[in-house]
């Protein structure tokens, strides 16, 4: 057991930084996207010149920003879950609701990051109009997304592990 809280601080402390990075990466994009937007529209309207990058531009920092938050989100506990449910369980049948949803979240996410880099490979050759560059670069949101959200979710299952094991002892004693 002190083994398994050993990993689990060690993993927490992983995830923690991963999710202050990826806070930062989709802080940095909105901030990015809405000045390109304000300037997109500024050319626009105002010097009747529009950029023809601007919206391609910002939908990738959107898809960017919103792919990413979803990691934020499942560590702080924030995916879909029908409360209902939920708020009507306690004690061990809540650890287990929890450990299989974080199982079934984990195996769809490895099915999306092998998805993804396979997309993602075959759309390098395939290129965004206005900006010219590969569309890998958007569909790389995608797996990147999936393992962020997969390092956090490790992160979840260690301490639902951790806390079923030390359910489990305290009905032993």
């Amino acid at each position: 057991m002190q083994r398994l809280r050993r990993i689990q601080n060690v993993w927490d402390r992983v995830s923690g930084e991963v999710n202050r990075v990826t806070c930062w990466v989709c802080i940095t994009l909105i901030i990015f996207m809405t000045a390109e937007v304000l300037l997109h529209v500024f050319f626009r309207y105002a010097l009747e010149a529009p950029l023809q990058w601007g919206e391609e531009l910002a939908r990738l920092a959107m898809v960017w920003a919103g792919l990413l938050g979803i990691s934020i989100a499942l560590r702080e506990g924030e995916h879909l879950g029908i409360e209902a449910f939920i708020s009507q369980l306690s004690g061990q049948a809540l650890l287990i609701c929890n450990l299989v949803s974080h199982i079934l979240i984990g195996l769809f996410l490895l099915v999306v990051l092998i998805w993804g880099i396979s997309i993602t490979m075959e759309s390098r050759v395939s290129f965004l109009p206005a900006l010219q560059i590969s569309w890998a670069w958007s569909i790389l949101a995608v797996p990147v997304s999936a393992a962020v959200q997969l390092i956090q979710l490790i992160s979840l299952l260690l301490n639902d592990v951790v806390s079923f094991t030390q359910l489990r002892e305290g009905e032993a004693a």
